[in-house]
């Protein structure tokens, strides 16, 4: 799976899934463009890959996926350093925790915003670059196992989530005709900093009881997948929606208001 001289963007990359990612495609030989909304920490992700990857630069550019121009200026620094992108992984995203009878307004858009926005905007900006280009690039959108099952307490996530799935189909529709790929891989519950800082010992437990395969998520995991969609041996493979969730889809979610905000109905 070798990417060599391809020049990819990931978002949200400053650590979590997205870094891993971006660490997977720089080891199969791709230029990889860093992105995330801290300066701090996008620049401390950049230093930390070429660490990993002695004599190879990872470029890091400051964006809000969530903002048109902060797209397209990722796009132009990555262009103008780095040549045309082949390969974008919109990955930026994120919730909160509420029922829909007590979610203020604000959050519901801030969630559609970064997640399912976040996702049209890059996908928009992938295909339209790589048209002019005349690159038969890759667009693989993060998803979740959420857009594939119900839970209280996730309404606007799992809603911005089943989107990018549909995003993902359409986009793939429209851009074929060009050479141009797309698909959706959505992640069950991955360890990570994020999640382990806004779950519970009781949380933990009854998402283990979903497993078919009994471990939790490693963000190498959703990774390897994307890397795979990157790279030739998928070269027939688009609009499809892979699930890297050791099985949960399977015998569906556990309550989130049960236990994260256990009282609220």
């Amino acid at each position: 799976m070798q990417l060599a001289g391809h020049v990819a963007i990931v978002t949200g990359s400053s650590k979590g899934i997205g870094y891993t990612v971006a660490d997977y495609l720089m080891t199969h030989g791709a230029e990889v463009t860093i992105s995330a909304r801290r300066a701090e920490e996008v620049s401390a992700a950049a230093r930390a890959l070429e660490a990993r990857h002695a004599g190879r630069r990872a470029l890091a550019v400051v964006a809000d996926v969530t903002k048109a121009a902060d797209v397209e200026r990722l796009f132009d620094e990555t262009e103008a350093k780095r040549g045309p992108v082949a390969i974008v992984v919109n990955n930026a995203g994120g919730s909160t925790i509420d029922t829909i009878a007590n979610m203020p307004e604000e959050d519901w858009n801030a969630i559609i915003s970064v997640n399912l926005t976040g996702t049209f905007l890059g996908t928009k900006a992938a295909i339209r670059r790589m048209r002019a280009t005349q690159t038969a690039g890759v667009i693989i959108n993060v998803g979740s196992v959420e857009a594939h099952g119900t839970t209280r307490g996730n309404a606007h996530y799992t809603a911005a989530k089943a989107g990018i799935s549909k995003l993902t189909e359409v986009a793939a529709l429209e851009a074929g005709r060009f050479g141009i790929r797309v698909n959706t891989v959505s992640p069950g519950v991955v360890v990570t900093p994020l999640t382990q800082a806004h779950t519970n010992e009781g949380f933990q437990a009854a998402w283990k009881r979903t497993f078919a395969i009994d471990r939790f998520g490693a963000p190498e995991d959703i990774a390897k997948a994307v890397t795979f969609l990157a790279s030739d041996y998928a070269s027939w493979i688009t609009g499809i929606d892979i699930l890297v969730d050791g099985g949960t889809h399977l015998r569906g979610l556990p309550d989130f208001v049960d236990h994260l905000i256990p009282g609220q109905e």
